[in-house]
């Protein structure tokens, strides 16, 4: 009996250890994370209070937020619009990364004009999904959209020619040989534009405000500081994402990390949302005070 006991208290110390934590949720590959591993480095934010789960994609990254495995996470902000129209329990609470996704093609697409009537491959409902029919929208191009699960597989399709462009993001837009190029960033259409956000499960936002609070003020410092120093930023992406030096210049030069949510931000993000709705991803438009959360 006392070893039982014993066992049940050790559990109950782990378990309530634990909950203490806000568990977040990262795209391994994708530089939206940079001001929180930048963070832990200056110690704008102490790595002992978050537990960081990887995941290879925001796919898998959102269905762990959206089942609540995870409190919060840095995802494209498609999914959380997604999650709150069939219910779950999700809310944006801030802006973060913002560009960094743009389209690399085939050398003999040289120009905008070239891709209509090609196939672009995108992965489904996220915002490089959206972002490209937007694009062809603007620009009055009929595109073949090929769907794809992972950022692997779409690489692996543009290499082997099943399709003529990819809707991609930095760094991993830069990685392509010779044979490809970057033929447009969605920047230029519309600057600034919100990408990836901080989203955090209604559970966490009540039991871990504080946490989340203090999440978002060293999450603000840190981007204050690779902001104010480009050289900074370049060092820092180099470091925690393994890449060469031209790489991390060009991703930090289409990444830009701003925090808060501004109106403009909303709007952008409705109006991508609206297209989802055409494309029949989602059956209705959540109004703001069921997407957005700003902790005070």
């Amino acid at each position: 009996k006392i070893i039982v006991l014993s066992l049940i208290l050790l559990m109950i110390i782990s378990c309530s250890t634990k909950s203490e934590k806000l568990i977040i949720g990262l795209i391994k590959p994708s530089l939206n994370h940079l001001p929180m591993e930048f963070g832990f480095e200056t110690g704008d934010l102490n790595r002992e209070d978050y537990v960081i789960k990887y995941f290879s994609s925001g796919w898998e990254t959102n269905e762990a937020l959206a089942a609540g495995k995870v409190d919060a996470a840095i995802l494209p902000f498609t999914y959380v619009w997604t999650d709150v129209a069939v219910g779950k329990k999700v809310k944006i609470l801030s802006f973060l990364e913002r560009e960094s996704d743009g389209i690399v093609a085939k050398k003999e697409i040289q120009n905008i004009a070239d891709l209509d009537g090609k196939k672009i491959g995108v992965l489904r409902a996220s915002t490089l999904d959206v972002f490209a029919e937007m694009f062809a929208i603007k620009h009055n191009l009929n595109l073949e959209f090929v769907y794809f699960r992972t950022p692997p597989d779409m690489a692996a399709a543009l290499t082997s020619g099943e399709v003529d462009a990819l809707s991609y993001y930095v760094p991993s837009i830069f990685k392509f040989n010779k044979n490809f190029h970057i033929l447009h960033w969605y920047s230029d259409d519309d600057h600034h534009h919100p990408c990836c956000n901080l989203a955090a499960t209604e559970e966490a936002i009540a039991s871990k405000k504080q946490n989340l609070k203090a999440l978002l003020t060293g999450l603000k410092q840190s981007t204050d500081k690779l902001n104010n120093s480009p050289k900074v930023a370049f060092d820092a992406a180099q470091e925690f994402f393994d890449l060469p030096l031209e790489y991390a210049k060009k991703s930090i030069y289409n990444t830009k990390y701003i925090l808060g949510l501004n109106e403009e931000g909303k709007n952008f993000e409705k109006k991508s949302i609206e297209q989802m709705i055409e494309k029949g991803y989602i059956k209705n438009l959540p109004n703001w005070d069921e997407i957005y959360f700003e902790i005070e």
